[in-house]
């Protein structure tokens, strides 16, 4: 049975957060849950400054997880007993060894699932709302695997932030994604980075009218893999972060000196890493805890502001941290119990 803890909020506003764990599957609450407690506050506002993430207190790295879109979670996941939201509960929950500082959330089935509107309401506003209780930070993330030059992209794109934007604005904890992962036109290095940044300004430009005070992450073409180019030609705004997606393959192809010098400048957002040493998955997320994982952790060691989220907290989406039965995937071919630990060990440096 699910509990939500450390909840302060009017009946009218607990009538609807109590909705938004149905709509994600929670349709039992025990009574001590219906108790009126002290809500955590969430952690504070960040923003860019040089090339780091920071707040009022200083410096601050996130390192954490992705989950899987919450629409589909609720509907097909496979974790046990457990839901989607009782998942999320899991993997923030120091109690059980998880120490994220940040989720992200993609948002890609959902989106198929309703107006955007009931999107924010059934499938964003409880998991933020959630995550702010646990002092985590959490990323939206327009998760779009598409060509980035059609028309239909540029609707989809706006449709989505003239909504989501202005709806989380006041959530200090809440980052957002701009666009997963733009896929063609690659190919020609500078010259689609270019015309990439031509395309995009206007919508880092709609999301800042906004959203101003909310830190938005830029993916790049190819999958999120041209970010070297941001070094010498930036996007235009404030508190801006340069996202890169690293599984094996790319670990073996990227200049990573070039990635690295954007580091040296910009805030830097590994949003998507992960492997799994199975043939049978796709070739570019094959590799190893001992081939893959640990230069991989070297390597973010020296990048002292490079932030990361681990792709993927679930026991489907590949590369998968856990089983069907919710068994956390160990050895040196799964990520599961690699992942967990490297989240331990920073978690005790903070």
């Amino acid at each position: 049975m699910y509990r939500v803890r450390n909840v302060d909020i009017s009946k009218t506003i607990r009538r609807q957060f109590i909705a938004g764990l149905a709509g994600l599957g929670i349709t039992q609450m025990s009574s001590q849950s219906h108790r009126i407690q002290k809500k955590n506050a969430p952690p504070r506002r960040l923003h860019v400054e040089d090339k780091w993430l920071s707040n009022s207190h200083g410096h601050v790295v996130l390192c954490g997880l992705n989950t899987v879109d919450p629409w589909w979670g609720k509907k097909h996941q496979k974790m046990g007993d457990s839901g989607y939201f009782e998942t999320l509960d899991r993997i923030t929950d120091g109690g059980r060894g998880w120490y994220p500082n940040v989720v992200r959330v993609p948002y890609q089935h959902s989106l198929n699932s309703g107006s955007i509107e009931r999107v924010i309401k059934k499938y964003m506003r409880p998991i933020v709302d959630f995550l702010g209780d646990r002092r985590c930070y959490v990323i939206i993330d327009f998760h779009q695997v598409r060509r980035w030059d059609t028309e239909d992209t540029d609707r989809r794109l706006r449709d989505f932030w003239n909504a989501v934007a202005p709806a989380f604005s006041d959530d200090p904890h809440v980052l957002y994604e701009l666009f997963n992962e733009p896929t063609q036109p690659f190919g020609n290095g500078i010259k689609d980075w270019i015309r990439w940044k031509e395309t995009a300004q206007p919508w880092v430009d709609l999301v800042k009218s906004h959203a101003p005070d909310t830190p938005l992450i830029i993916g790049s073409p190819r999958w999120s893999t041209y970010t070297k180019y941001a070094k010498n030609h930036p996007f235009e705004g404030d508190d801006l972060i340069y996202s890169n997606h690293m599984y094996p393959a790319d670990f073996e192809t990227h200049n990573l000196e070039a990635l690295r010098a954007v580091a040296d400048d910009y805030p830097l957002f590994i949003t998507e890493w992960g492997y799994v040493n199975d043939q049978n998955k796709p070739e570019q997320m094959v590799g190893s805890t001992s081939e893959f994982a640990h230069p991989l952790k070297e390597y973010f060691a020296t990048i002292p502001n490079v932030n990361w989220t681990a792709w993927c907290a679930d026991s489907l989406w590949s590369p998968a941290m856990f089983d069907t039965d919710g068994t956390l995937l160990a050895g040196d071919r799964y990520m599961g119990e690699f992942t967990k630990q490297y989240l331990a060990e920073i978690n005790k440096r903070r």
